[in-house]
């Protein structure tokens, strides 16, 4: 088993559905009011813990119950905490309206802004345990950049999810090992739509263009897009009954993960990553929508 570090973002999230999203200036009248441990880093730590990696989380937190709750949630899914505990900021908060399966996200960063390179610099010890390096942007750009270069430096792989989008410096991709954008985020870094297989072709290799080695571009109910040894594959999605889309993405990049730590090839490791997120978007909320390897019928 190898060792995966997770680099990001906490949130407590607050779920509310609607029959159809408001109008500016409209109250409507909502159901299913719930609350659940969120924030990208944290599920994507829980999916890769959950579906068989050996897991730390770096990032932080404020000393109030959401942050409680937040650790304790990554204990009970096997995953160390080895970031911080804020005494004068609030833990990250994520505000989320499901309509139809599809969701529209709020988030107030909170504790997730206090990661900084000079916290990063402090923690070495686990980029040198790490085998895999995992980073999304809900923490500012310049731990995110820390994050991967120390990554690199210790010989780990080192993967960017580049979400919520934020224009990403030329100097970030050389370390990144894997990029993992939906089909928006990755329109936004090269630059041109992507409304055909064409188009996702050519965004493809234009990432590639860029120093990073791997690129693969999720589709949402297209499946996704990336480039192996043999050329430019599709992966279809499998066909399900979408009721909540929160987590697919993070559920979609442990999965990938933990099947790359078992030395599995890019195709076998999509393919399970497919797999899961389609298991993800049947069920409601956010880190506990997420399978464990044992629900899973493919290997």
């Amino acid at each position: 088993m190898k060792n995966i570090l997770v680099v990001g973002s906490m949130n407590m999230d607050l779920s509310i559905e609607v029959d159809r999203a408001p109008k500016i200036g409209e109250t409507l009248v909502g159901h299913g009011f719930s609350t659940a441990p969120g924030g990208k880093g944290a599920n994507q730590a829980i999916a890769a813990a959950r579906l068989g990696g050996n897991v730390r989380f770096l990032g932080a937190v404020g000393k109030d119950s959401y942050g409680t709750q937040l650790t304790e949630n990554l204990k009970k899914n096997n995953i160390a905490y080895e970031g911080a505990v804020l005494e004068n900021t609030t833990t990250g908060i994520a505000m989320i309206t499901v309509c139809n399966g599809n969701n529209f996200i709020l988030l107030d960063s909170g504790a997730n802004d206090c990661v900084t390179p000079a916290m990063l610099e402090g923690k070495k010890d686990l980029f040198s345990w790490a085998d895999f390096v995992i980073l999304q942007l809900e923490i500012p750009m310049d731990a995110v950049l820390c994050a991967a270069k120390l990554g690199s430096e210790f010989g780990a792989k080192v993967l960017l999810n580049p979400a919520p989008y934020k224009p990403l410096p030329d100097e970030l991709f050389p370390y990144l090992d894997y990029l993992i954008p939906n089909e928006h985020e990755a329109s936004d870094i090269v630059g041109f739509a992507i409304e055909t297989d064409a188009d996702a072709e050519n965004a493809i290799e234009a990432l590639l263009a860029k120093g990073i080695k791997n690129v693969v571009i999720t589709l949402g109910d297209k499946g996704c897009v990336y480039k192996d040894e043999t050329g430019i594959r599709f992966q279809a999605a499998e066909k399900v009954k979408a009721i909540d889309t929160t987590a697919a993405g993070d559920t979609f990049i442990g999965a990938l993960v933990s099947k790359l730590c078992e030395g599995k090839d890019m195709q076998s490791a999509v393919q399970y990553a497919t797999h899961a997120s389609a298991v993800t978007v049947t069920r409601r909320g956010a880190a506990d929508s997420i399978p464990f390897a044992s629900e899973l019928e493919m290997v």
